[in-house]
This record gives structure tokens, C-alpha cells and sequence, in this order.
């Protein structure tokens, strides 16, 4: 009997190490990428002197001044053109944005305006407007100094876009002839 026992001990104890590898591959690695969306943009050029691409550089009251290479005082065609467009956006996200231009009171000097908010200037304010290449200008976008409405709403990933913008100057004469400034915010987030 014992004989009996110990052989069936050691088939038992062969059978377990054939069967043993066979069961050591009972799980396996699956490795995830989670890769993350981003926004990434730019806008160039990072300045405009308003009458000063093809003009003196310097303002005149109750007066449209538009980033046209152009001219300074020329307005965009029926459907705007790169050529009419002094600014070039570049969205260099991962995803598709969406495009808001805004822009604050000039200040600093004798040239001091407020944006009307409006798209028409006033005594102490002035008017803009915002539109891009390949739009219809009479559907531009009023800028307003924050809130305005989408300028653009899918600029593909790696696309380049060109834009520009007119400022109506306010309506009473300055005191002095010192610049003021502005800063023009474009905005991009995911579409």
C-alpha cells in the first residue's frame, strides 16, 4: 500500500509541474495612453500704432482708423481679403478653438478713450469693430473692452488665420498730443 501511495504521490507531483508553467500566465498587461487636449495661440503682430501702417501715426477726432495694410483709413472689401488684414492668428492647440477680441480704454496721455461697447463713438468714447479674412465685412464683430461676441468659431489645429480691426475715435477735440495706449485681448479656448 505504501508503494501504491508514494507513486501516486509522485504522478500527482509530475502532473502538478506539467500543469504548473501553464497556469503562471494568468494575467497580462494592458498599458493606457491618456493623451491631454491643449490650447496653445498666438497672435502676431503684438502692436499697432492706430494711422501708423500707412499713415503719420497720429489720430484725428471723429475719425475710422482700420489695420489695413492697405491704408490706415481704407475699409476692407465687400468680403475681406489677407491683403486687408494686418494681424495673423496661429493655433498651434491640439484642438479646435474659438476666437474673442476685446479691447480696454486708451489712457495714459491726452488721447484718453473709453470703449463705447457699442461699435459708435461718443464725446469721450470710441467704437471698434473686429473681422478676418474671407468674411463677409458687413457681418464684422463689435469689440467691445470684454464680453464681445466670437469673432471665429473653429480654427483648425496648425491653422493660420488673418484679422484686423477698426477703431472709430471719440468725438471731442483732445487736450494734448501725448499717445495713450489700449491692450487689445484675443482670447482662445477649446471649441
Amino acid at each position: 500500500m505504501k508503494r501504491i501511495g508514494i507513486s501516486v504521490i509522485l504522478a500527482l507531483m509530475a502532473l502538478f509541474t506539467i500543469v504548473a508553467p501553464a497556469l503562471a500566465g494568468t494575467s497580462t498587461d494592458v498599458t493606457v495612453t491618456a493623451t491631454p487636449s491643449y490650447v496653445s495661440f498666438s497672435s502676431l503682430p503684438a502692436t499697432w500704432t492706430i494711422n501708423g501702417i500707412t499713415g503719420s501715426g497720429v489720430i484725428a477726432i471723429n475719425t475710422m482708423y482700420y489695420a489695413n495694410p492697405l491704408g490706415d483709413t481704407t475699409a476692407p472689401s465687400a468680403t475681406v481679403v489677407d491683403a486687408e488684414c494686418q494681424f495673423t492668428w496661429t493655433n498651434d492647440s491640439s484642438v479646435n478653438i474659438v476666437i474673442t477680441v476685446n479691447c480696454g480704454a486708451f489712457t495714459g496721455g491726452s488721447g484718453d478713450m473709453t470703449n463705447g461697447n457699442t461699435g459708435t463713438n461718443g464725446a469721450t468714447t470710441y467704437g471698434a469693430y473686429s473681422w478676418y479674412s474671407g468674411m463677409t465685412y458687413s457681418g464684422k464683430v463689435i469689440m467691445k473692452s470684454s464680453g464681445s461676441s466670437t469673432l471665429y468659431t473653429t480654427v483648425t489645429p496648425g491653422a493660420d488665420k488673418k484679422w484686423g480691426v477698426e477703431i472709430k475715435t471719440r468725438t471731442d477735440a483732445w487736450i494734448g498730443g501725448t499717445p495713450s495706449t489700449a491692450t487689445m485681448t484675443i482670447s482662445a479656448v477649446a471649441a
